[in-house]
């Protein structure tokens, strides 16, 4: 398979980073190595492309940062999930099940 278009990646960026952060705070890096790891490398974000999307989200409400400071590690921004975002991951999650339900139709017609 080719490599996933920009467009997709930019549409799918959001529910992505939400459905990341749902199970348990992340911070940038690790957020871009798990989009990796569950995409089998075929997205391969760096980190300078998700802040801006990471921003997005703090200032709808839909997570939010705070720093982590660890004796043996630099400190950290990390995310958290906050209900905001709960509810707008259920509506991406409704959203691209449809889109999937549409597309399986249309390629596979009964």
């Amino acid at each position: 398979m080719k490599s996933i278009s920009k467009e997709l990646i930019g549409a799918s960026a959001a529910p992505l980073i939400l459905s990341i952060l749902r199970s348990g705070d992340s911070y940038g890096y690790e957020i871009v190595q798990r989009v990796k790891e569950q995409t089998g490398g075929k997205v391969s974000w760096n980190e300078a492309s998700i802040y801006p999307v990471l921003k997005k989200l703090e200032n709808s409400g839909m997570i939010k940062s705070y720093w982590k400071v660890n004796d043996t590690e630099r400190p950290r921004k990390y995310y958290t999930l906050l209900t905001d975002g709960k509810i707008q991951l259920e509506h991406n999650k409704q959203e691209w099940e449809l889109i999937h339900s549409v597309f399986q139709n249309l390629w596979n017609p009964a």
